[in-house]
């Protein structure tokens, strides 16, 4: 089932209710990992009184887990094949809460970077990639960007509220016993909340009005396609390299502009705490961007938005390198960072349903996932590698690698036969 141009979200009750799942899940992701690290190794080091290099070893082994994750990738998505989007949900979560507990009470320094480490991979592969993008694959198959686009504003809507909310509870240790709380009670909710198709509630995929018969046999046709999809047979289709590159490079320019975007402001002359607003500023713009990149996938197909994507960073970085100091270059920069933050979230997991279905997703996703991960990794091994003091060489790499991702998107071959 391939995406059609209807932009209407007409998604009904039970679609809805799915789309929110899959938004807090994505928040969760974002807490677990990334989006945390601008908090809780300074706010731990100050806490327990650790030395302050601890800092840069949370970075490190947070980093250490993206490679991680590589393998795990592999691991949770072969668990999703088998046991299906509700027992992971419920899994994940349990195991994340026991993570986060133990990273919230240990006064270990090894214990707690160990966890920032199993925090990294576990959030970055069941609350993030197996979870949420198979039930959007699932129930949504030619609705699936539309869907997408709603559902991953969790990952913005984090970035500019969770450092906030840990800023507002005070205490880091409290602020982590809570998030625990929060993944047991997901946790909980998930064996009612949680389907693993629409057909298990007497819904049909994408609420379209056609009778359950006709959606039962097309459902059938659809898994027995995706029965066929073996390892080797993933493996051989050009599509899965593709993506694992193309679109890993388009993560890999995100997180490079992302990560330092503060840093760079302040090296050309922005003020420190006028560049920590302006990332809130781009992670707002990031929730209309998600939005955005979901409705252009819909209305124009998932190979060409992640084109237009490409395109997009490619201008974003060309401002960040010609920044020259000025307000307005904040702002614009602020604009064309933040638009994109939404969008690689979209895109990946809908350009993998688009081209191997909607049951083949989660079996594509075993090497995909994989390639994706290794490749978006590589962001902050260039930038260190290069120097955070000539973040312009760095970009410069990743525009070249941008151009590369956009040529090679373009090689994709969309079948109109895929179930």
């Amino acid at each position: 089932m391939n995406t059609n141009s209807n932009t209407k979200s007409n998604f009904g009750k039970w679609g809805w209710a799915m789309i929110i799942y899959c938004a807090i899940s994505y928040y969760l992701a974002a807490a677990l990992s990334t989006d945390s690290l601008n908090y809780f190794p300074a706010a731990f080091t100050a806490l327990r009184g650790w030395d302050e290099s601890a800092i840069n070893l949370c970075n490190l082994m947070a980093g250490i887990g993206g490679w991680v994750g590589i393998i795990a990738a592999v691991v949770f998505s072969a668990m999703t094949v088998k046991k299906g989007s509700r027992f992971m949900s419920i899994f994940g979560n349990i195991l994340a809460g026991i993570l986060v507990l133990i990273f919230a009470l240990t006064h270990s320094l090894p214990v707690f970077l160990a966890m920032v480490l199993c925090m990294t991979f576990v959030g970055g592969n069941i609350q993030l990639n197996c979870v949420p993008n198979n039930i959007m694959n699932v129930w949504f198959p030619k609705k699936k960007g539309l869907a997408l686009g709603w559902a991953s504003m969790g990952l913005p809507i984090c970035t500019a509220t969770i450092i906030l909310i840990y800023t507002a509870i005070g205490n880091p240790q409290l602020a982590y016993i809570i998030l625990a709380i929060v993944c047991f009670a997901f946790a909980f909710v998930s064996i009612f909340w949680v389907k693993d198709k629409p057909e298990d509630v007497g819904v049909t995929p994408d609420n379209e009005p056609i009778d359950m018969d006709t959606v039962k046999n097309l459902a059938q046709k659809s898994e027995e396609a995706a029965s066929k999809l073996t390892i080797k047979a993933i493996a051989k289709d050009r599509n899965t390299w593709i993506i694992g590159i193309g679109h890993g490079l388009l993560w890999m320019t995100t997180i490079g502009l992302v990560s330092n975007f503060v840093t760079k402001l302040i090296q050309v002359g922005t003020e420190a705490n006028t560049a920590v607003g302006m990332l809130t500023v781009a992670a707002v713009v990031g929730i209309i961007g998600s939005y955005f990149w979901g409705w252009l996938d819909q209305k124009v197909g998932t190979k060409n938005a992640s084109i237009v994507y490409g395109v997009w960073y490619l201008v974003a970085l060309l401002v960040m390198i010609f920044h020259n100091g000025s307000m307005a270059m904040t702002v614009i920069a602020s604009i064309f960072v933040g638009f994109g933050i939404g969008g690689i979230g979209n895109l990946i997991p809908s350009i993998i349903g688009t081209c191997f279905g909607r049951f083949g997703f989660i079996r594509a996703n075993q090497l995909i996932a994989p390639m994706n991960t290794a490749v978006r990794s590589l962001a902050l091994v260039i930038i260190g590698a290069i120097g955070v003091d000539k973040l312009n060489n760095a970009y410069i790499v990743f525009l070249i690698c941008s151009a590369l991702a956009i040529f090679l998107i373009t090689r994709i071959k969309v079948r109109e036969d895929v179930m």
